[in-house]
C-alpha cells in the first residue's frame, strides 16, 4: 500500500512540474508483444488516467491567467465558432456522465460520425450559414443527453425551470 501511495504522490508531483522542451525525436514504435515488467495495479492505472484531467484543468487555469485578451473577442462569428466547438467538447463529457449514470443507455450513448470541424481551432472565417448548420447539428446531437440531465435535475431539485435558459 505504501508503494502505491508513493507512486501516486510521484505522479501528482510530476504533473505539477513544468515540462522541459526536448529535441524532436521520431516517435518510438510500440513493441507488438511488450509485456509490463510487473502486473499493472488498477489503482495506479486509475490515478495515472485521472491525472490527465487535473493537468488539463491546471493548464486551462494558467491560460486564463495569462496576460492579454482573447483574439477576435469582439468578432461575433469567431465567438459563435468558438462557442460551438467548446460546446461540442462539453457534449462528450455530458454523454459520458449521462451514460455512466444510466440516464441514457444503449446505442444512444454511441456518438457516431463526429464532425472534423469540432477538432479545429476557432476561426472568424466560418460562413454564417455553416455556423447555423453546425448549431443545428449540435442541438440535435445533444438533445438526448440534455433531456436526460435536465429531467434528472428537475426531479432532484423539484424545480420545473431547472434547465430554463433565457
Amino acid at each position: 500500500m505504501a508503494r502505491i501511495l508513493l507512486a501516486c504522490a510521484a505522479l501528482v508531483l510530476a504533473a505539477c512540474q513544468p515540462q522541459q522542451q526536448q529535441a524532436a525525436a521520431p516517435p518510438a514504435e510500440p513493441a507488438a508483444t511488450a509485456q509490463p515488467a510487473e502486473k499493472l495495479d488498477p489503482f495506479v492505472v486509475m490515478v495515472d488516467a485521472e491525472r490527465w484531467g487535473v493537468i488539463i484543468d491546471k493548464a486551462r487555469e494558467g491560460i486564463r491567467e495569462a496576460p492579454g485578451s482573447v483574439a477576435y473577442s469582439d468578432n461575433e462569428m469567431f465567438r459563435a465558432d468558438a462557442a460551438l466547438k467548446s460546446s461540442s467538447a462539453g457534449l462528450l463529457e455530458l454523454r459520458n456522465e449521462a451514460c455512466t449514470k444510466g440516464l441514457v443507455t444503449g446505442a444512444a450513448c454511441d456518438l457516431k460520425d463526429w464532425p472534423a470541424w469540432t477538432r479545429e481551432p476557432p476561426t472568424a472565417s466560418t460562413p454564417i450559414e455553416e455556423i447555423d448548420r453546425r448549431s443545428q447539428w449540435l442541438s440535435e446531437t445533444m438533445q438526448p443527453f440534455t433531456d436526460a440531465g435536465c429531467e434528472a435535475g428537475r426531479k432532484a431539485t423539484k424545480d420545473d425551470l431547472f434547465c430554463s435558459v433565457e
